[in-house]
């Protein structure tokens, strides 16, 4: 807050007081006061108005100024109607008020749509969850009744299972901290479940499958599984000639690596760095009906987990897609105390 601003802001006032300075000046001289005296009222209230303008300016710009550094000071902004200190002039007092009566109102709606969402997200759990029994009946029907027919209808029924599976993710990502153990996960396993999960469109597709050295890591195996199979799905529906999806790891110093690497039809330079972004496609994805949901997904799970994910790739090459996994000790604390 300037001096000058504020001098701005009461110009009327300070009009008013000079006419009604020039006003009294006047009256002292038609009444034929000594000059002397005239000159002394007129410094006296000249003196007067800028003592109490400067003194009301130091007021509000302390104010304000604690308003300012204090919002400067916390992550929660919201918080700023218990944190700044009580205002020692009438204009101070009505804004506090203000102010706290529309955090209050902010507060109770946010609650109101919190709670909303809340129980969105647990019936979309809930149905993710039902909805699976009517599949389970359906995979034991397949089994039973054996037919080139029902092989078609129980590929488009993983199509809706995988389908229903990104719901879930999706709707739990927000909550991840609430859903999620970390501990100490050898890769190899995790892979294993992902590649018997694709087993039947691996080898429909007759991709390869070359499997390297993998790594301990501290991780969720539940939500890793889940990330690492929106990658191989991508693979699968990405292939090209001579398919082969390579899977590994490296330990660096400060961190293990996962990589899963494709000769599949690449991504255009272009496009690689919005793939993580949420329902982008890209050329690719329009030609194979994606929904631009899963590396979105990935990408949301493995920050919430403290992992890190990249991907690149040279087109009608190779994709590669790596996992960081931190093992440094203070991500080690972190993990323990999950």
């Amino acid at each position: 807050m300037k001096f000058i601003d504020y001098l701005k802001d009461k110009y009327k006032e300070i009009i008013l007081s000079i006419l009604s300075f020039l006003l009294v000046i006047m009256i002292l001289l038609i009444f034929d006061v000594n000059i002397k005296l005239v000159f002394f009222i007129s410094l006296i209230l000249i003196s007067d108005m800028f003592i109490v303008l400067i003194y009301n300016f130091m007021k509000r710009k302390n104010f304000y100024n604690d308003i300012k550094m204090t919002l400067n000071k916390l992550d929660k902004k919201y918080l700023i109607t218990e944190m700044f200190k009580e205002p020692n002039f009438i204009e101070g007092e009505i804004f506090k008020d203000y102010l706290y009566e529309i955090n209050k109102s902010m507060i109770e709606n946010i609650n109101k749509y919190k709670y909303t969402t809340e129980e969105f997200i647990e019936y979309i759990e809930m149905w993710c969850h039902e909805i699976k029994t009517p599949l389970a009946t359906l995979y034991l029907l397949f089994e039973n009744n054996k037919s080139k027919i029902n092989d078609s209808i129980k590929e488009e029924v993983d199509k809706i299972d995988n389908l229903i599976e990104q719901v879930l993710y999706f709707a739990r990502s927000g909550n991840v901290e609430k859903d999620y153990i970390i501990k100490e996960v050898n890769l190899k396993d995790v892979v294993d479940s992902v590649i018997k999960k694709n087993k039947k469109d691996l080898i429909g597709k007759k991709i390869k499958i070359k499997i390297g050295n993998l790594n301990i890591v501290n991780t969720d195996s539940k939500w890793l599984i889940f990330i690492l199979n929106q990658i191989i799905t991508n693979s699968i529906k990405y292939i090209s000639k001579n398919p082969i999806i390579e899977i590994y790891s490296k330990e660096l110093k400060n961190s293990v690596v996962l990589y899963i690497k494709d000769n599949g039809i690449g991504i255009p330079s272009s496009e690689i760095t919005r793939v993580f972004d949420k329902f982008f496609t890209g050329s690719n994805g329009r030609k194979y009906k994606s929904t631009g949901i899963g590396l979105y997904l990935s990408k949301k799970l493995c920050e919430k987990l403290g992992h890190g994910i990249n991907i690149e790739s040279k087109i009608n090459e190779y994709t590669i897609v790596s996992i960081t996994f931190p093992k440094n000790s203070m991500t080690n604390d972190v993990y323990k105390n999950c």
